[in-house]
């Protein structure tokens, strides 16, 4: 969420929200978040979470593909592993845009695609995973196109998590994070990529 700056009065939408931590999240930094996903088992998980929270997030279900909001309606959009899934990323990433207000930020964090977490559930697919058997492994590349042919501008992009999806390799190189995090994107689990509607 450092990405997405100051959230103080901003209205964020959380797309694909899943289980609601980036929703839940951002309305603790005094946002207010409409948390959508296409699950109604995800939002009901979102919804009992943010319950036993005391957060307040509004939830809507409904495909990336097609967004039930007019034009120019968030300051900010936040999107984790969710474009992966599309499977025409490019009309998501211009729905995702046409609902941004001028000036506003999308904000995408993608599992790199030269990582062990990219591997691991690359094996989760070919193994029958129906989740990961479709889903896409980003570069910086893919999103920056995205974001430009939906007529954004291309802000930052870094990689995050370089630690492989371990719990005990975890604990002992989470600490190093900051210092692999300049390096690049590659072995990087995430890629956060950020860009703004002109």
């Amino acid at each position: 969420m450092s990405h997405c700056g100051d959230l103080s009065g901003r209205d964020v939408l959380d797309l694909g929200c899943g289980d609601g931590t980036y929703a839940l999240l951002a309305a603790k930094k005094g946002a207010s978040v409409v948390g959508l996903d296409i699950s109604s088992e995800m939002l009901a998980a979102a919804q009992s979470r943010a319950a036993a929270e005391g957060a307040t997030v509004r939830w809507c279900q409904a495909s990336i593909d097609a967004l039930p909001f007019a034009t120019g309606t968030f300051d900010i959009l936040v999107a984790v592993t969710v474009f992966c899934f599309s499977r025409d990323p490019g009309s998501a990433f211009k729905e995702a845009a046409r609902v941004l207000r001028p000036g506003g930020s999308l904000v995408v964090g993608e599992l790199g695609r030269f990582s062990t977490w990219a591997v691991s559930r690359r094996i989760r697919g070919w193994l029958g995973s129906r989740t990961w058997r479709g889903a896409r492994f980003w570069t910086v590349r893919e999103p920056r196109r995205a974001m430009e042919a939906a007529g954004l501008k291309f802000d930052s992009a870094r990689g995050c998590v370089y630690y492989p999806p371990v719990k005990p390799l975890a604990e002992v190189l989470s600490p190093f994070e900051s210092i692999l995090s300049p390096l690049g994107q590659f072995g990087a689990a995430f890629i956060v990529v950020k860009a703004t509607k002109r």
